[in-house]
């Protein structure tokens, strides 16, 4: 609720010089003085009264849209009486980057009216959209008391897209175990101790606790545990690059894109991964599909607004795919390197990650050139590194292309 100073201001010296009639020519003077207060009580009677007689239903073709799909939207809205409504508006929250709404619609006023707003909700982009209606108000007819009524907006999760990976992803992780022929970083691993077991009939067992054996006369077997070590550390970069632009949304997306569908693969083979989400300092392990579940639920408020330069990328003894959507050449945010620069001191001393390029689609062809020039480089020093790019102009197969790791 809301009191305009100034109109309640001007009706208060009005009621006041009118208040001055008051017995000056009998019941007419006594009429005039209860003018003024009767008719702002009547308009702020009246205004409670429109917001008791609106009516709304908002309704969203779609509960959970996906990356790219366009929710049909429509709000109908009625007065259910006789009665004219004072003057009314809905305000709209802003459904994302991609503004489809007006900031506010009209009310129809007439008795027994009713009208419909549509819109469109273009899902274009992965992240967290807060739609549809926000609040509904009315003024009362000698604009003193605004009556607003908040409501609470839809909110829809977009997700990234995910791609499906081929086997050849594996050769990016290193991990003891993950490299055996027909086996995975999960197999057991002798040199860990997890529990003893009694030793039975028809139950293999290589290893037999001998001294427990002796010491209680119970046979016994050791149970080794599983090896956990991480394969490949999928390291995401969250520069911030320029602000509120397409190319900057694209290029974003596609990113979280590649990242997902490399942890995806992995979790599905039982491959041990990490998430590093820029410079922090824990990574978030992922070691089975449930696991990868919880974490992507964290995809849609995944925020790029680091500058630091991602020295945590180079120089890790496990395997590490930096997917980056930053300029390879020229020190950006005041950063002192530049990512080529750090690839050419990484690449003799067998530091440098895996490389995953996704500028947005203007500078792709760019940033191709840097790449195809990367490639040179790591020729020259004989290693095996990827160093590819995803074009978010191409879509989001463009992912698998670029991660088609040579054997």
């Amino acid at each position: 609720m809301r009191i305009n100073p100034l109109a309640l201001a001007v009706y208060a010296v009005l009621a006041f010089i009118f208040a001055t009639f008051d017995g000056l020519a009998g019941p007419l003077s006594d009429l005039i003085a209860l003018g003024v207060p009767i008719l702002v009580l009547t308009s702020i009677l009246h205004l409670f009264l429109s917001n008791h007689w609106f009516r709304f239903h908002q309704n969203f073709s779609s509960d959970h849209p996906r990356k790219g799909q366009t929710v049909e939207y429509a709000l109908s809205f009625s007065n259910e009486s006789v009665v004219p409504l004072a003057q009314g508006v809905c305000v709209f929250s802003n459904p994302g980057p991609l503004d489809s709404f007006s900031s506010s619609v009209a009310i129809p006023s007439g008795g027994l009216q009713s009208g419909e707003y549509r819109a469109e909700i273009r899902c274009s982009y992965r992240g967290t959209y807060i739609v549809g209606l926000s609040s509904y108000r009315f003024t009362d007819v000698l604009g003193i008391l605004t009556l607003e009524t908040r409501i609470e907006p839809r909110v829809f999760y977009v997700y990234p897209e995910l791609v499906q990976l081929d086997s050849s992803v594996e050769r990016l992780a290193r991990s003891s175990g993950a490299d055996r022929p027909g086996s995975s970083a999960l197999d057991e691993d002798p040199s860990i101790f997890e529990y003893l077991a009694p030793l039975r009939a028809g139950i293999p067992s290589t290893r037999i606790a001998w001294k427990r054996w002796a010491a209680t006369g119970t046979p016994s077997r050791i149970v080794s545990g599983k090896s956990r070590s991480t394969a490949l550390r999928v390291f995401l970069d969250l520069w911030q690059g320029p602000r509120n632009t397409l190319e900057k949304l694209a290029s974003e997306d596609m990113a979280v894109s590649a990242a997902f569908s490399v942890l995806q693969y992995l979790s599905q083979s039982r491959i041990p991964a990490e998430l590093v989400l820029g410079n922090r300092e824990q990574g978030i392990r992922i070691d089975n599909p449930e696991d990868f579940t919880r974490v992507f639920d964290l995809s849609t408020n995944i925020i790029f607004m680091e500058t630091e330069f991602p020295d945590r990328a180079f120089g890790n003894s496990t395997s590490t795919l930096l997917i980056t959507t930053r300029p390879l050449v020229g020190s950006v945010g005041g950063a002192e390197l530049d990512l080529f620069t750090a690839f050419e001191e990484a690449l003799p001393a067998n530091r440098a990650p895996h490389l995953l390029a996704c500028p947005g689609p203007i500078a792709a062809e760019r940033e191709r050139a840097t790449v195809e020039a990367l490639l040179e480089l790591q020729k020259a020093c004989g290693t095996k590194q990827l160093a590819a790019l995803a074009d978010p102009a191409q879509g989001i197969e463009d992912i698998r292309h670029a991660l088609c790791v040579p054997s």
